[in-house]
């Protein structure tokens, strides 16, 4: 298989098979006098006569605060709150202390269920919405209703991973909101930083790479396997781009639990499992990563994994290369830093120098330094070494 880019193609990046690719022109912009007009990521060029100074952020309010600053929620006048502290815990918990006004702001819908309420949106008076593509395409018919009473819809994009679509969307967010030189010193980072990453490991030969890796997502708890990723999607495409032979990436759908025979038999030399805070059946003994997440709890949740009889006799345990990586922190303009935790866990002495934790602390403290984003996002299990 031919070898695409890192910038072009961490485009399998956590979803992008199941997302088309966009218009290239996606994410363009133009300021006549006082009046915008942006492209977004469904290719739709959208006008304002001047700035959006009430605006709706049905998706993405990390993103629109990374790109805006603070100051940026003045001008959000709703967001959907039904449901947001229960499935991500660790943003809402920060945001909503950084920021307590968030609590005010009406809801307009479920956080993850794209429901948008169309007649609270109405009584806002909003110039524009924000939304993702798929609510967009859940919402056509209200969206219709918005548009005909004048509220404009701007698509953004962060869900595909595809490195051009979260540079077109912070880029349109840095428009609409007069940052355009943030998001662009934020979109620079980001492709230098990937950019980095395909030039070293290019350069290694061949027998350096290719060492088997098994991911594996931890929201199902120890006594049940949680999803795998092939080579198209998520974590899969990050091992893909990294030349890294993940024991899933020939598998049909884009994820699936693997069986439990054939990771014995794959033997992997490396295994990786996804974290987040998530609130079901599996909740007591999920692997929990991200943000608000402490190093003891991470480590205690990891002990359960690695010590699951199915892996015992694999070359990650025996090796002691078995690991934790927070799933809960993708989809923003900071999500560079995983392909780097993994690059590091795969190539340590290539990637020495990288400190992707330090990469995440500094991109809040430049642009949004009321967030303090302790956390844990990369682990390696206690038993096995320190955390890289």
């Amino acid at each position: 298989m031919q070898r695409r880019q890192l910038i072009a193609a961490i485009p399998g990046l956590f979803g992008a098979a199941l997302i088309p690719s966009f218009p290239a022109v996606a994410g363009a912009a133009e300021t006549v006098g006082t009046s915008v007009a942006v492209t977004d990521l469904l290719g739709r060029e959208v006008r304002f006569e001047k700035a959006p100074e009430r605006i709706v952020v049905a998706n993405y309010i990390l993103n629109f605060l990374m790109t805006g600053g603070g100051d940026a929620l003045k001008k959000v006048v709703a967001l959907p709150q039904d449901g947001w502290e229960a499935t991500r815990t660790g943003e809402y918990k920060l945001l909503t202390e950084a920021f307590p006004a968030i609590l005010q702001l009406p809801s307009i819908g479920g956080y993850h269920d794209n429901i948008l309420n169309t007649e609270r949106i109405l009584s806002l008076k909003p110039d524009v919405i924000l939304v993702n593509i798929a609510q967009y395409r859940e919402n056509a018919q209200r969206l219709g209703v918005l548009e005909r009473a004048d509220v404009k819809t701007v698509v953004l994009d962060y869900h595909a991973m595809k490195p051009e679509n979260h540079a077109a969307s912070t880029r349109i967010l840095g428009k609409l909101l007069g940052r355009e030189d943030a998001a662009e010193a934020q979109c620079r980072r980001y492709e230098e930083a990937l950019k980095d990453l395909q030039t070293r490991i290019a350069a290694l030969p061949e027998e350096k790479k290719h060492r088997r890796v098994y991911v594996e997502c931890g929201n199902e708890g120890v006594g049940r396997l949680g999803n795998s990723y092939n080579r198209t999607i998520l974590w899969g495409a990050i091992l893909e781009e990294l030349s890294a032979a993940n024991i899933a990436a020939d598998m049909k759908a884009p994820y699936a639990p693997l069986a439990r025979e054939f990771v014995i038999a794959s033997n992997p030399q490396t295994i990786l499992i996804a974290g987040s805070i998530w609130r079901n059946a599996a909740e007591a003994d999920s692997m929990r990563m991200g943000l608000t997440v402490t190093e003891d709890e991470a480590q205690k949740r990891l002990a359960g994994f690695a010590a699951r009889p199915l892996f015992a006799k694999t070359d990650a345990v025996r090796t002691g290369d078995v690991w934790a990586v927070d799933h809960g922190s993708l989809r923003t303009i900071a999500d560079y830093v995983f392909p780097q935790f993994i690059a590091k866990i795969l190539y340590p002495d290539v990637f020495a120098d990288l400190n992707p934790d330090e990469e995440i602390r500094t991109f809040y403290r430049n642009y949004l330094p009321e967030v303090n984003p302790a956390g844990v996002y990369c682990l390696r299990a206690a038993a096995t070494g320190a955390k890289r």
